[in-house]
């Protein structure tokens, strides 16, 4: 077979792994990051090193891409933290459309929790290492020895990453409660207050914001 013709098909073999992937993998990366436009960036970076790997070396696609998927989101997420140590001003995640879900049917409480932005704003206050092995445990419920193969840590080790996670955002929860209808009142009083350039209405639904997450 001509290289031309060996590369095409080789192309297309990885696209579709991709493809068949993506809706975890968009899900996974924008959980980590709250950004679906970085979420995005992740994934065709992803796409790229699957195109270069030895795919007949790749037993189980589905792991290696998370695999993948995950240490590039944590590493924009170091980054981002580092930029962040001279920024005074809030952080609030990036909603994404929900009907149709960019990342195909959210069929569990679980991922549709970890979605909302009440969640991914209460996990940015976990280190990057927590919040990895929070929603790779918690949302896709990867066991925990396939957490620590994705991590290079041991499965015990990602054991007690998950119960430090899930006890601070439990007593972060605590404080305030928020129910789906609320959040939705919440961030769209924060779309239009930032709409309208309102500053001090932004400030002050920063701070409420704080409290619900």
């Amino acid at each position: 077979m001509p290289d031309e013709v060996w590369d095409a098909a080789a192309a297309a073999e990885a696209a579709g792994a991709l493809t068949a992937y993506r809706p975890m993998l968009l899900g996974l990366a924008y959980r980590l990051l709250g950004s679906l436009h970085d979420a995005e960036d992740v994934l065709s970076e992803a796409y790229l090193r699957w195109l270069d790997v030895d795919r007949r070396a790749v037993t189980e696609p589905r792991r290696y891409l998370s695999r993948v998927v995950t240490r590039l989101a944590l590493d924009r997420l170091r980054a981002r933290q580092a930029s962040r140590e001279t920024y005074v001003g809030p952080w609030l995640p990036e909603p994404v459309p929900t009907d149709p879900s960019p990342f195909g049917p959210l069929e569990t409480v679980e991922l549709r929790e970890t979605g909302s932005t009440a969640l991914l704003h209460l996990l940015e206050r976990l280190t990057p290492p927590e919040r990895a092995v929070y929603v790779l445990h918690t949302a896709f419920a990867v066991p925990y020895a396939e957490v620590g193969d994705i991590l290079d840590r041991s499965a015990a080790d990602c054991r007690q990453l998950h119960h430090r996670a899930a006890s601070r955002l439990a007593r972060e929860r605590r404080r305030f409660t928020a129910g789906p209808a609320e959040q939705r009142r919440l961030l769209d009083a924060f779309l239009a207050a930032a709409r309208d350039g309102d500053l001090a209405r932004l400030t002050d639904l920063v701070a409420l914001t704080r409290v619900a997450g």
